[in-house]
């Protein structure tokens, strides 16, 4: 007899509002500076002012949000020291979680990432940023869950979220670099060469930071521009 299924994973109602928050800062969906009120939230997420609350009070805590007033907050903007800082640890600990799996992981699993790979080829022919996003989250996904360590898989998805990861899929040029480098990555688990796998998730990481230092600064330079111009109008 075929082994029964596993029972679903019981969400409370303030992880459900939490997870959807998080995914909807992530793709992009509430961009950086954009305020948010709970009514509005409570709407989009489908789930009660309650647990919207909860959510809210845990992305302020994190920084993630920022407080604006007693009914408003706002998606935090772009910083550049935070970003850097993001990306420090994510790169202690993706690489790790790539050495770790890249020795671990299944035959099964390597053809997953390589689905996943061929989706965000797809997704890129298609125009379709939100479905490149989902592609790489499965594909890092994969990998880093062969490492079999928990804690650290938890502490990688707790730094995805730290900044909407959707505002590198619209850099010009990033969505084809980046796949480049996932097939750096790819090869390497393939070979099963753990040090050659953590060293292209290094690469990817740089490469990912590089570019978001110079689009922040490049629309840094624009604002600051602007401002000038109607400060000079008036």
């Amino acid at each position: 007899m075929p082994a029964p299924a596993p029972d679903p994973v019981f969400r409370t109602k303030r992880e459900v509002a939490l997870g959807a928050l998080e995914k909807a800062i992530r793709v992009g969906r509430y961009a950086p500076g954009q305020s948010l009120r709970q009514i509005q939230l409570v709407q989009d997420l489908g789930v009660g002012s309650t647990p919207v609350r909860e959510a809210v009070l845990e992305l302020l805590a994190r920084g993630i949000l920022v407080q604006e007033s007693h009914r408003s907050v706002r998606v935090a903007e772009l910083d550049l020291d935070r970003l850097r800082n993001i990306y420090r640890v994510r790169a202690l600990l993706e690489t790790e979680a790539a050495r770790l799996g890249t020795a671990r992981i299944s035959a099964r699993a390597i053809g997953d990432m390589r689905a996943r790979l061929n989706d965000m080829i797809a997704a890129k022919r298609k125009g379709d940023s939100e479905a490149a996003i989902h592609a790489d989250f499965d594909f890092r996904h994969l990998l880093y869950a062969a490492a079999e360590n928990p804690i650290l898989l938890d502490l990688i998805q707790q730094s995805w979220n730290l900044f909407p990861g959707s505002i590198l899929w619209n850099i010009p040029g990033r969505i084809g670099q980046s796949i480049k480098e996932h097939r750096e990555i790819y090869d390497a688990v393939r070979r099963r060469d753990p040090t050659a796998a953590a060293h292209a998730v290094e690469k990817h990481l740089l490469s990912a930071f590089a570019a978001l230092e110079k689009h922040v600064s490049a629309f840094a330079r624009r604002s600051g521009g602007a401002a000038a111009a109607r400060g000079g109008d008036r």
